[in-house]
């Protein structure tokens, strides 16, 4: 992959909060390990259900379910259910997973060992697979059913009590596998899922999925193709983001010709493309353009540097301008240099993107609305949140969002894991600089259904070994409601 070197970014990335590598999973700190913290998804009732992991010794992780009412009762017992064990010597905040079932209940993806290996092998060859599973869960806490799956990347609720799942095809770097389990547990494509076979080197990390509104998804991904350059040391690589549709029945409405979105110019490249549906069965996709390079601010190589926004309807029709549209913030705003970005629907075909950048000097947040016809609707350069960068946004609702963000209060309190909430005009709801929910610490959040939000996090001594599970519920005026620390899961 073709690199930045800009001083810009390195000094941004520096300055990022350490709730921002939390949320993103940097492992620099603790060798091939994640950080700790649990995952929540609404239960439609207003409360919410949260996966957590309970570490024993010797490596053995408990992964435990745990539902809350909206008056903020623990519904499941005092610890909530065991859905299994596994042996791992790392934490899972970035292979949990959790979506609702529309019922009350749950589905929870979980890995690890199934008995514990040989930790000085290496991991192919230990003798012992490493697992992964899809547990269903009912609205009273009942196990109705656990499969196994290769992986996962992304997965996502199917409509009618199950889920979509997309992941890599084993150790295949040109097959991308989208797997759907039915609410009986059936696996409805197969138990390898519909295969996308990429032209080139596919990104794992570029993977993205969306509902497509009828039992089906729309997948996102990036590919690098690598010609000749004009220097033999130096070959020229270009990026390409692609879609597909597998609809309901596991086939593909678009053809085998997947839908091509973009191609990067000469002397660019992309980065991190991201999908949301578009609510009418389409999907918007969001993506980072960078330059090739030194960047310095004012060059007609930093304007190059921005996010772009497509828009692709039910049928695989692109419907904005070729190659995406630009939000032009390093044009409004000279030196933005954004990143960080994280797209969510609009409820009216679409979207709303928050992102970090350091147009005044130190990293801030910012956000855009793009409407369904791919027009900005916010003021150029996007509308300020906050002085930090966003770690996890979701819709409100109502046309807005909810954001989360790490705020440092002040030299003697530190940096606080905080949530503001936006309405559909672009303005700040709740005072201030928004609501204190803890202390930083790897967190998720999701909807309560009713303007407000939910927020799951881990918090310990160290920064990638913690042992405290809580959840904390904000309602649409900003205030907490359980308690001023939230609801301790594991007892």
């Amino acid at each position: 992959m073709k690199k930045l070197v800009c001083s810009y970014l390195i000094v941004l990335i520096l300055l990022m909060p350490a709730v921002t590598v939390l949320s993103t999973g940097c492992s620099c700190l603790r060798q091939a390990c994640q950080p700790y913290g649990p995952r929540v998804a609404g239960d439609s009732a207003g409360g919410a259900i949260a996966v957590y992991e309970d570490i024993e010794s010797d490596n053995q992780h408990d992964f435990y379910v745990q539902k809350i009412s909206s008056a903020g009762e623990a519904l499941w017992g005092e610890a909530g259910v065991l859905i299994g064990s596994a042996y791992k010597q790392c934490d899972s905040f970035h292979e949990l997973y959790i979506v609702s079932d529309g019922s009350g209940g749950a589905l929870v993806t979980w890995s690890g060992y199934p008995s514990e290996p040989d930790w000085k092998q290496a991991p192919g060859r230990r003798h012992v697979e490493y697992l992964t599973h899809v547990t269903k869960v009912d609205s009273a806490g009942n196990i109705g059913w656990q499969r196994e799956v290769r992986g996962v990347k992304h997965m996502l609720e199917d409509g009618a009590g199950g889920v979509i799942i997309a992941g890599d095809y084993g150790y295949d770097d040109r097959t991308i596998s989208v797997v759907k389990i039915d609410s009986a547990g059936n696996f409805s494509w197969g138990e390898d899922g519909v295969l996308i076979v990429s032209d080139n080197i596919y990104q794992s990390n570029s993977l993205g999925l969306a509902n497509d509104g009828s039992g089906g998804a729309i997948v996102i991904w990036e590919e690098l193709q690598t010609e000749p350059g004009p220097e033999p040391h130096r070959p020229k690589t270009t990026n390409h983001i692609y879609v597909q549709r597998i609809n309901a029945e596991g086939s593909l409405p678009w053809g085998q010709d997947r839908v091509l979105l973009y191609t990067t110019p000469d002397e660019v490249y992309s980065e991190g493309p991201k999908l949301i549906s578009d609510g009418s069965g389409g999907a918007i996709a969001i993506w980072m353009q960078v330059p090739e390079g030194k960047v310095e601010g004012g060059t007609p190589k930093a304007l190059t540097m921005d996010l772009y926004v497509q828009r692709v309807d039910a049928s695989g029709n692109i419907l904005w301008q070729p190659n995406g549209v630009p939000l032009e913030i390093s044009k409004s705003a000279e030196m933005a240099f954004p990143h960080s970005p994280a797209p969510v629907s609009d409820g009216s075909a679409g979207a709303i993107i928050a992102w970090a950048d350091m147009r005044k000097g130190l990293i801030s947040m910012y956000a855009q609305k793009v409407g369904a016809d791919g027009s900005m609707n916010w003021q150029p350069g996007g509308a300020e949140i906050s002085s930090s960068s966003p770690n996890n946004v979701i819709s409100d609702g109502s046309g807005g969002i909810i954001v989360t963000f790490g705020y440092k209060e002040g030299e003697s309190t530190g940096s606080r894991l905080c949530v503001q909430r936006i309405d559909a005009a672009g303005s700040s709801v709740w005072p201030g600089a928004g609501t204190p929910v803890t202390e930083h610490g790897t967190h998720d959040i999701t909807c309560d259904g009713h303007g407000g939000a939910v927020i799951a996090w881990g918090s310990g001594k160290l920064m990638f070994s913690s042992e405290k599970s809580y959840v904390q519920k904000v309602n649409a005026e900003g205030k907490l409601l359980w308690g001023d620390k939230g609801i301790r899961l594991n007892p």
